[in-house]
């Protein structure tokens, strides 16, 4: 490809035919392709190589925990969970209910492991996905408690998102103004995207850490009327596969 075809690529924006262009080129398998068959497998390419990018910046911007988590490894087995159920809900039929997914157990039981699961599969769809742990969350919310205009825009921002992880859900209880926020963005939230709550505590425990009173109540009705919940086992599997790992550095060792 000559200078004088990047540039007009470049004109049109279409600086990225570039490179598919001379990825064909040093194909010799397509030299003998008629002009539209050559133009279909461009083309293909060069959808294939934009989708990926999309994907890559969705992942990026996720700020998952666990950007490289994997369903094909995810070890269900020991999570104590059903892998048919969770191959189900990487198809994201859950989003397009805005059904909320609850997930609990034990510390070190792989629970933001499996949010992160499904936090890539969503983005592999191109559904714009946030991760935050609720500390940090509140944490904003309470650097900027005297900046109405500020917290109102940090929460239409969490909730539009398509899907929102919220790990350490309720690990610590909260007060009146943060209960508040919260009912805001479950509000906002509700019956249209999904919020993935990743926490130790079960359903049973969420009121009285909600504050307790109405606002606990309204948050709860909007999260658990639309919600399937995946208990996960109490094994911590932190301990277990950092002892796999020790006890291999050992053996390499003897």
């Amino acid at each position: 490809m000559n200078i004088e075809i990047k540039k007009q690529l470049a004109v049109l924006e279409l600086g990225d035919l570039v490179s598919v262009i001379e990825n064909q080129e040093k194909d010799v398998s397509l030299v003998n392709l008629n002009y539209n068959d050559r133009l279909e497998h461009l083309l293909t390419e060069l959808i294939t190589e934009r989708q990926n990018r999309l994907i890559a910046r969705l992942t990026k911007n996720a700020e998952l925990k666990y950007p490289n988590a994997n369903l094909e490894t995810l070890d269900c087995e020991a999570r104590g969970i059903n892998k048919d159920t969770i191959v189900n809900l990487a198809s994201m039929g859950f989003v397009s209910a805005a059904t909320n997914l609850i997930i609990t157990g034990a510390t070190g039981a792989g629970k933001t492991y499996l949010s992160c699961v499904l936090g890539v599969e969503a983005c592999k769809q191109t559904l714009r996905t946030c991760y935050i742990r609720m500390p940090d969350m509140l944490g904003h919310f309470q650097n900027h408690k005297d900046n109405l205009r500020e917290q109102v825009r940090y929460r239409k921002r969490l909730g539009n998102y398509k899907v929102l992880i919220i790990d350490e859900w309720l690990n610590y209880k909260i007060n009146e103004r943060e209960s508040k926020f919260i009912y805001e963005l479950i509000e906002q939230r509700c019956g249209n995207s999904p919020t993935i709550f990743v926490g130790q505590y079960d359903v049973e425990d969420w009121h009285e850490r909600l504050g307790g009173g109405t606002q606990a109540d309204s948050i709860m009705d909007r999260i658990i009327h639309n919600s399937y919940t995946i208990p996960t086992t109490d094994n911590n599997l932190r301990k277990l596969y950092d002892s796999k790992k020790a006890k291999a550095v050992i053996d390499s060792l003897r």
